[in-house]
């Protein structure tokens, strides 16, 4: 029976969540401004300190860089993306979000702690693969510990419960993207564009998803990297080194299997496995290529983790002969699978989200496999776009 009383549809809990999270948006926009200003202002002093102390970059034939240039840009990103965050804790709806996050926050400071150690151990004196695992290893152990993993694949509709193995998939996946990061570093400003364009995927995501903690720490993120891009944009005058490139790929890799509520978190090849696919696909396609050879099964294994001029920027450069250019090629196709990311975690999207990750997928391989038919120009490569 009708009473005459209109009849309104009540507001998913998500939806509720999102619009609740409006009164964090100014806290959150003067996060992302004073991670970009303490980052832009710190790299100058990180720089004259890595001059200093000798952590300098010097040109060999494997590099692209043609001049001598400081490391360890990567301590001014981390401090732009955590005092900011410590100084807007002040701030009571600021401390609203670190207080629901707390668990997730302890975690990655305890693995990012262990991280930027590593990478400025790397970048001051060098460290080889097998001691760069174990750090890693244990660093993503600590993560999946507090509640960074997968329980369960889910591909076309079919759910796989994983078990145990949930926790071993989740550490492959946390190093895999941590390395992922770390080896796209090698060009100017490269490896800043492709997290910055990650990082504000990876907050819209978190927006849809009314995911609190990854909201947070991509806006920290991308603010901090905002902030360094002037100083490492080409040609660049300070690398953000091992320092900046594992700390980045340690946040993104905790980011991309974060779950907003307490319920099992699902591998799913979509929304945020989308953004990180070209890193994480260069990295695989490049470790296959290195594995490939007569020789013994160990010596495979150590030429896996040893440094060449595989990778897909490395191709790029040699074909355009020129950084700005590949740079850009780069950018794009990482833009066209983060649209494809975010799209993939909206029902009424989805197939325009895959759709387009699939095109993402076909340009990179086009660029990859078709620039190695032609005439590989090995001379040196301009500085300018």
């Amino acid at each position: 029976m009708q009473t005459g009383r209109p009849h309104y549809a009540r507001p998913t809990p998500a939806i509720l969540v999102s619009l609740s999270m409006l009164q964090y948006s100014i806290p959150l926009l003067l996060l992302f401004v004073c991670c970009a200003v303490t980052s832009f202002i710190t790299t100058a002093a990180v720089k004259r300190i890595a001059e200093e102390v000798g952590a300098i970059d010097h040109p060999n034939e494997r590099k692209q860089h043609l001049e001598s240039t400081p490391r360890m840009g990567g301590l001014a990103i981390i401090f732009g993306f955590g005092f900011p965050l410590m100084l807007l804790a002040a701030n009571a709806h600021a401390a609203g979000l670190v207080s629901k996050n707390l668990t997730y926050l302890f975690a990655v400071l305890a693995s990012g702690s262990l991280i930027v150690g590593l990478g400025v151990y790397d970048d001051l004196l060098g460290s080889d693969a097998p001691k760069k695992f174990l750090v890693q290893t244990v660093a993503a152990v600590i993560l999946v510990s507090f509640g960074f993993h997968f329980s369960e694949v889910s591909i076309a509709g079919a759910t796989i419960q994983l078990g145990i193995l949930g926790s071993l998939v989740s550490v492959i996946w946390i190093v895999g993207v941590i390395n992922a990061v770390n080896f796209i570093d090698g060009i100017d400003s490269l490896a800043t564009l492709v997290a910055i364009t990650i990082a504000v995927a990876f907050g819209v995501i978190a927006i849809i998803r009314a995911d609190v903690f990854s909201i947070v720490i991509m806006t920290a993120l991308a603010g901090s990297l905002i902030g360094f891009y002037r100083w490492n944009r080409p040609p660049a005058k300070i690398f953000m080194g091992d320092s900046g490139s594992l700390f980045i790929g340690l946040l993104l890799a905790a980011c991309s299997i974060a779950r907003p509520i307490k319920s099992p978190t699902a591998l799913i090849i979509g929304g945020p496995m989308l953004a990180l696919a070209l890193p994480v696909l260069d990295t695989l396609i490049v470790m296959k290529q290195r594995f490939v050879s007569e020789a013994s099964l160990g010596a495979r294994i150590v030429r896996m983790f040893n440094a060449d001029r595989r990778h897909f920027h490395h191709i790029l450069v040699e074909k355009y002969g020129s950084i700005g250019k590949a740079i850009l090629s780069i950018w794009f196709i990482t833009l066209l699978f983060a649209i494809s990311a975010v799209l993939t975690v909206i029902d009424a999207m989805k197939i325009a989200g895959y759709s387009i990750g699939v095109a993402g997928l076909v340009v990179m391989v086009f660029f990859r496999y078709w620039f190695r038919r032609g005439d590989v120009r090995p001379a040196a490569v301009e500085r300018q776009a």
